[in-house]
């Protein structure tokens, strides 16, 4: 009977100690699905990442100078607060870069509880716009779907008509008052024309990457949606496999963009993370894409080490 009972005893030990274990290990997993950046620096890398930076800052016009056009550069470290910038309050054509406004206005309002995301959107003849990126305007008008998913559409596929139908669903006064509201003073959102600053970009991204602002299972969401996108040939083209990036493209005659935080593999736990906004205007789309990805390898390769 000693026997028995020690059998059990162990048995339900065991047991109890998986099932803490597993209910441990889910708060972790869900965090590290895509951790946005803290408001609190780690201690202690932030001199060396002050370094790094300054050394980033002394890079970028040597880069832009030797190629065609004219850039506007910013690349922020949270961990040290430093910005190294070129151009940050030249006004440059937004272009699909707009999408991020429509995006960040969406999930503050579900945050809000002033709609779902489950809730469904159908799209007009009105919507239709079958000029440069996405595939929306292939599907028959009429065509519903919730807004979770005209999102997805607008991000990964940088799709248009999704954009035009959550502008017709939100509202673009919605839009504008949610850039006001963050600080993107310098933005115009299609009045008269659709421009912004890599400053102005910057703010939209913290407040992508920002849980607080949404929620961290929203922002989250939203950063997974700039992940994996059919447009991975600018900032995430020539870094190392593992490296993880949330971005959005641009493109508009002679103004291509890209703009993101980028997620570095992690070596013994400490975050890396940085944000990185690039704009060219003025050169070829060949040129532009290569410079875009000489500064994003050059970014990674002063701040990721």
């Amino acid at each position: 009977m000693l026997l028995i009972f020690g059998l059990l005893l162990c048995l339900f030990v065991a047991t109890y100690s998986l099932g803490d274990s597993e209910r441990s290990a889910k708060p972790k997993a869900i965090a590290s699905v895509d951790r946005p950046s803290s408001a609190r620096p780690p201690q202690p890398p932030a001199p060396a990442r002050t370094q790094a930076v300054e050394e980033l800052r002394s890079k970028l016009p040597g880069i832009s100078e030797s190629h065609a056009g004219i850039y506007g550069v910013v690349v922020f470290d949270p961990y040290s607060g430093e910005t190294a910038s070129l151009g940050a309050d030249r006004r440059f054509v937004a272009a699909s870069l707009s999408k991020l406004y429509a995006l960040l206005t969406l999930y503050k309002s579900a945050s809000r509880g002033e709609l779902s995301l489950d809730d469904e959107i159908t799209m007009h003849s009105s919507d239709v716009w079958a000029y440069g990126t996405g595939v929306l305007y292939t599907y028959p008008v009429g065509y519903t779907m919730t807004l979770r998913r005209c999102a997805k559409f607008m991000i990964k596929e940088s799709d248009n008509t999704a954009e035009l139908m959550l502008n017709r669903y939100l509202g673009e006064k919605r839009i504008e008052a949610e850039l006001h509201r963050i600080g993107a003073d310098s933005t115009r959102y299609w009045h008269p024309i659709n421009t912004t600053t890599p400053n102005d970009i910057l703010l939209v991204l913290k407040k992508i990457a920002d849980p607080s602002y949404t929620s961290p299972q929203l922002s989250a969401e939203m950063l997974g949606l700039m992940r994996n996108t059919s447009f991975e040939d600018r900032l995430p083209q020539p870094l190392p496999d593992g490296t993880r990036v949330s971005h959005k493209i641009g493109s508009y005659e002679s103004t291509f963009s890209d703009a993101g935080i980028v997620f570095p593999e992690e070596k013994g736990n400490t975050p890396q993370e940085y944000y990185i906004i690039v704009f060219c205007e003025g050169a070829k789309q060949e040129e532009a894409i290569e410079t875009i990805q000489e500064i994003s390898l050059a970014t990674y390769q002063t701040l990721a080490r």
